[in-house]
């Protein structure tokens, strides 16, 4: 950026403040990801020119996709964790969200084609069980006929007398973010689907009020853990109760749409997701792009997919001994972290251990599926672990950190930020206490955590106290200079 003698002994603005400021991530390390794999993802994001981070994101998607509560990282006797993610990935228009998530969906729309290939055969199956159960009750209205011109006592319904059940095709990828819409999916399809969206903030921001004034964000809660869910709506005839409720999350987030995406996020919900947030592409000339070969990765998926169980008999990956060891290790300094966190990234942190051993569990499954077919069920190994720890803290840390600090971690970053976009439409040059409590936050706040909001971006590099000379009686009213950065003086 071009010096202004304006600017002369001021700093950068702090970036994480900023509303058109990132500040420097993480690369995503593909030496995490399995040779083939990582090969697959390099190739693709080069010939798309997008960055690696959304593809693999896109193809841990596509895991828990053909996984869900059909497979289960079993770290004890009583601790597993479904293979369900929520991944975010933030980006501004264009910057190869979409069709990086396209190169992975498209391989599951063939899986799922596949699957729907047996539906005909399912529809004919189901609609031998309704006409069953009508000839039933049938059946039973006669005998009741009978009986009342006997006088005798009423037959007893029978239970296969009913059959309410609708038919639900297979499916695996899901477009419609309503509960209701997603239920009735997951009732047919128990082993889990994934919510497959261009965009998160508006369903997000909507998942707080319906018709009738509540709150899908409980049942939605529940979906991350594969936890069961009942459902009443006064547009159903019966409640609709789901034993296990499995359902991952993919989309993308413009920057701009954080903090709305965000809001209400204490109650854990912007804590399970995966954020990234990487730098645009480099261009790559078209003579250096190599195609990526999608079939081999396609015939990977189909035996992740053939791995799968069912919700009642589940798949079950372990760790060995070295790994639960490392895990052992792991967990109890996440432990000691945890009370030095605070706001969003403190619920974070808080999930980490479930999503490490989900992270892990996925990792291993996609080494497996280079092997050759037949090869022994994968496992969780010391270094396989390593791996998914070094995803979770070297990578995915950083970049909550950073799509939590643009939302702002604390309600205290938020009037900060609030602040400065106050103080860059104004380009005051020096503002006052009353000023900033008064006319940028609206009196949201008392005087002393004006204060306390103004150190804060003392120490952001956007105010400095000025100390005027004493004028008459009475204490000067608190002042403080901006930062001309802000005004973009020349």
């Amino acid at each position: 950026m071009q010096f202004n003698e304006a600017w002369a002994g001021w700093p950068e603005v702090d970036a994480t403040l900023m509303e058109d400021g990132r500040g420097a991530v993480p690369a995503f390390p593909l030496d995490v990801l399995p040779t083939e794999w990582a090969r697959w993802v390099e190739d693709t994001a080069t010939a798309a020119g997008t960055p690696i981070d959304y593809v693999a994101q896109g193809v841990l998607a596509a895991v828990a996709a053909l996984c869900g509560a059909g497979v289960l990282a079993q770290v004890s006797t009583f601790w597993a964790e479904p293979l369900v993610l929520w991944q975010a990935l933030v980006g501004w228009p264009s910057s190869g969200k979409s069709p990086a998530l396209a190169a992975v969906r498209c391989r599951l729309d063939d899986i799922e084609d596949g699957l729907r290939a047996d539906d005909a055969v399912r529809l004919n199956r189901h609609q031998a069980r309704v006409d069953a159960a009508r000839l039933t009750a049938d059946q039973w209205r006669e005998r009741c006929a009978i009986a009342i011109k006997e006088g005798s006592t009423l037959p007893e319904r029978p239970m296969e007398a009913s059959y309410e059940e609708s038919f639900v095709p297979a499916q695996i990828l899901v477009g419609d973010a309503t509960l209701e819409a997603m239920a009735d999916v997951v009732s047919g399809n128990p082993r889990g689907v994934v919510l497959w969206r261009d965009e998160l903030a508006a369903w997000l921001a909507n998942l707080g009020r319906y018709a009738n004034g509540g709150s899908d964000r409980a049942h939605w809660l529940e979906a991350w853990a594969a936890a069961g869910i009942t459902i009443n709506r006064r547009s159903r005839g019966k409640p609709l109760h789901l034993r296990k409720f499995p359902v991952s999350v993919i989309g993308s987030i413009q920057p701009d749409r954080i903090a709305e995406a965000l809001q209400g996020g204490d109650d854990g919900m912007a804590a399970r997701f995966l954020y990234t947030w990487p730098d645009p592409a480099p261009y790559r000339p078209l003579g250096q792009l190599s195609l990526a070969d999608d079939d081999a990765a396609m015939a990977r998926l189909q035996q992740i997919a053939a791995f799968a169980g069912s919700v009642d008999q589940p798949r079950r990956i372990g760790f060995d001994d070295e790994a639960f060891v490392l895990l052992d290790g792991f967990l109890a300094e996440l432990h000691g972290r945890l009370p030095e966190a605070e706001g969003l990234e403190a619920g974070w942190l808080g999930k980490g251990r479930g999503t490490v051993v989900r992270l892990a569990a996925m990792l291993a499954l996609l080494g497996w599926s280079e092997q050759e077919p037949g090869s022994p069920p994968p496992t969780v190994s010391r270094d396989i672990l390593i791996a998914a720890i070094e995803l979770w803290q070297s990578y995915l840390w950083p970049h909550a950190r950073t799509v939590f600090n643009r939302a702002g971690r604390t309600e205290r970053d938020r009037h900060a930020r609030r602040i400065i976009r106050w103080l860059r439409q104004t380009k005051a040059a020096a503002v006052t206490r009353q000023e900033l409590r008064r006319d940028a936050l609206a009196q949201a706040i008392d005087g002393q955590e004006t204060d306390r909001v103004a150190l804060r971006l003392e120490d952001a590099g956007v105010l400095r106290l000025d100390v005027p000379e004493q004028q008459g009686r009475g204490r000067p009213a608190k002042r403080w200079l901006v930062n001309p950065r802000l005004r973009g003086d020349t």
